[in-house]
């Protein structure tokens, strides 16, 4: 199945006319400070007047959507060494930790993706010095809903030790080969903060590094490079396994994605986590719409027409919880053409059949 820039999954907007609050309500609004002899006091509350605002959507409500392309994989192949401990090099100088930042940028992601994405989280090094053992590496199995797991992981484990790059790949190869495979989709993203070593030498060590995610892109998994916080040199390993791991980042070089802030580890993570997301043209609905003909729902701020006859528009499909686009506003979210999908309960859109 073919792979698509994020497509951004947006909060519905419930609307409901009804009785408004004090703030929408100008000049109607009663205040019974003022009725009980507290002008303006503060001693009491302020009730809102009971009127219906007469405009459609007065009031919003969000209801979460989420697209229903099948998840696939992203095994986090992450550096724990020791230098994860010492702070981003750079200026002004802040002291966080490069592993807190990288704590706090992964719980978000997956907390965001985690319906859509299914992680998994590896370590390297195992021990406290160069081994990357695969019986024990993954720390957080492949699969939906692994944000706890990976929060956990961080409550429960800490910087130390090497660099075994080559190594930490190889064991992940070795999980996806003891799992089966997700035709939607099979990556690693590989993050360290430096150089690979635990070798007879760094350019062997860096050798083997990139050997690795060719034996990953071999088996059909590409890899995502990640450099933080780090001093890489231009020509570095991480550019050679960047454009072995078969999904550069666009418009390199460097063909690996550098981070060097907490903003900028955010975004990265972003941009690769939305990249492999399989769109679908269908969204499942957390709450059902009060009533169900009364609904507008957007493309990019554009309102599309419902399509009963499903032909090019929008309709409930295959049941009430789900709404599926047909015609040309499928093919323009399978193109990755659109950024924003919005419902909004409450008022109705146009029909055409």
């Amino acid at each position: 199945m073919r792979t698509s820039p994020w497509l951004a999954l947006v909060l519905g907007t419930l609307a409901a006319c009804g009785p408004t609050s004090p703030a929408t309500t100008g000049d109607d609004v009663v205040d019974t400070d003022a009725a009980a002899g507290d002008p303006d006091g503060g001693g009491l509350p302020d009730a809102p007047f009971d009127d219906t605002d007469a405009s459609c959507g007065a009031q919003t409500e969000h209801i979460a959507v989420e697209n229903l392309g099948d998840p696939p994989d992203l095994l986090i192949v992450l550096d724990r060494s020791g230098s994860m401990t010492g702070p981003i090099p750079m200026f002004p100088p802040n002291f966080t930790p490069k592993w807190t930042i990288m704590r706090d940028a992964l719980n978000g992601v997956v907390t965001q993706r985690q319906d859509n994405i299914r992680f998994g989280l590896s370590e390297f090094p195992t021990n406290d010095d160069c081994a990357a053992d695969p019986a024990t590496a993954v720390r957080v199995p492949i699969d939906l809903g692994q944000a706890p797991e990976v929060a956990q992981y961080f409550m429960t484990r800490s910087p130390n030790g090497n660099t075994p790059a080559a190594a930490g790949l190889a064991a992940a190869l070795a999980h996806y080969n003891a799992i089966p495979a997700n035709p939607a989709g099979r990556y690693v993203l590989f993050a360290t903060d430096g150089e690979p070593n635990c070798d007879v030498d760094e350019a062997t060590a860096a050798t083997h590094t990139v050997q690795a995610v060719q034996a990953l892109a071999a088996a059909g998994i590409k890899t995502y490079v990640l450099g933080f916080g780090g001093a890489f040199a231009t020509g570095t390993v991480l550019n050679d396994a960047a454009l072995a791991g078969g999904v550069p980042r666009p418009g390199g070089p460097p063909h690996y994605y550098a981070a060097n802030s907490a903003n900028e580890l955010a975004a990265a993570l972003q941009a690769i986590s939305g990249g492999i997301i399989v769109p679908s043209c269908s969204y499942a609905l957390a709450t059902a719409p009060p009533v169900p003909d009364d609904v507008t729902v957007t493309l990019d701020g554009v309102v599309v027409p419902r399509s009963m006859m499903h032909t090019n528009g929008w309709d409930y499909h295959p049941d009430a919880m789900t709404i599926t686009f047909f015609g040309s506003y499928c093919q323009q979210i399978m193109a990755g053409a659109t950024g924003q999908v919005s419902f909004a309960y409450g008022c109705p859109g146009p029909v055409i059949d």
